[in-house]
């Protein structure tokens, strides 16, 4: 109680006051680290379901251009200084080497999680030459590429932050 005549607040009420304050403060401050942490993989998730999407289309995109005769080598048997090859086919454009085609590969590099794309030509010791190589995802945790039926089918997981996502795709090379 206050005497008479006396104005202002007490020592107890200007606790009260600042602890109040300190609670909202750190309930507000907690939302707003938790919206933004929120925000953050959603960003991630969709980075990841992008590049999955972007990687998988890209290769489907490239068998559904190739022709069937040679065809589409899954796992061709090419030698490469990294990676796995994961499916490979000739190129129409023509040819860097005179020892043969040039083919398409794409191949996976596990330790650094990338996809390459890869022109490729034999070389006159019955090995191949790697012409020209690019980088076209990165982050791929996994990637399989199998035949079906008359087809390929490609399936991707790639991760970007804590989150991951994947995509499919089948894709049938055009007729000659």
């Amino acid at each position: 109680m206050r005497p008479r005549g006396q104005h202002g607040l007490t020592l107890v009420e200007i606790l009260v006051a600042l602890a109040l304050g300190s609670i909202v403060l750190t309930l507000l401050g907690s939302v707003f680290v938790a919206s933004l942490s929120a925000q953050r993989r959603g960003v991630d998730l969709r980075d990841a379901q992008a590049h999955a999407r972007g990687l998988v289309d890209l290769i489907a995109r490239d068998v559904r251009g190739a022709s069937q005769t040679p065809g589409v080598r899954v796992a061709p048997r090419f030698a490469f200084d990294e990676g796995e090859p994961l499916v490979a086919f000739l190129s129409e454009t023509p040819p860097l080497s005179r020892n043969g085609p040039a083919w398409i590969a794409y191949v996976f590099v596990p330790d650094r999680g990338e996809v390459r794309q890869q022109i490729v030509a034999p070389d006159s010791q019955g090995g191949v030459t790697v012409q020209d190589s690019r980088v076209v995802a990165t982050g791929v945790i996994k990637i399989v590429v199998e035949q079906v039926a008359d087809g390929v089918a490609i399936e991707a997981e790639v991760r970007r932050g804590r989150e991951t996502a994947a995509a499919r795709a089948v894709a049938t090379p055009r007729n000659p």
